[in-house]
This record gives structure tokens, sequence and C-alpha cells, in this order.
């Protein structure tokens, strides 16, 4: 099962359909992930139209479990700003 996955997720190519995103995106990234660097976020950022990135100071490729409390600062956040 991890070797499906690892496939899948590794071998896998989406930027493409970032263009075609047409709902509010929050792209969030750790200052710190040693799976997706920085220049990922960036690239997700600029390759969504009007996207919204935010950088968080955590670590880790899962914020929502190693900085949970800026995570859900952040994603209330975005949310706010929708209304």
């Amino acid at each position: 099962m991890a070797r499906v996955f690892a496939r899948t997720t590794f071998l896998s190519d989406s930027r493409d359909d970032l263009k075609s995103v047409k709902v509010p995106t929050l792209v969030l990234e750790c200052i710190q992930d040693v799976i997706a660097p920085r220049e990922v976020g960036a690239y997700v950022h600029q390759a969504i139209p009007g996207s919204q990135l935010v950088t968080l100071d955590a670590t880790g490729h899962c914020p929502h479990l190693s900085a949970p409390e800026v995570t859900n600062e952040a994603i209330t956040s975005f949310l706010a700003g929708l209304r």
C-alpha cells in the first residue's frame, strides 16, 4: 500500500491543473519543509490566479499537526476575508 501511495504522490504531475482553479485559494507553506521547499509554495501561488500565499512560522510538511494554532489562524483569517 505504501508503494502505491508513494508512486502516486511522487510521480504525479498536476501543475497544468493549477491554472484551472477558479475558487478562492489559500496556499500555506512552512518556513522549513524538506518535502516541499518554499519555491513550491511560490510556484503554486503564482499558478493559481488570485490565490493568497501565507508562510507559517512552522516546520514540517503537516502544519495542521506540528503547528495547529498558526494553521488555524491563517485559515480563519483567509475565510474571514471572503465575507
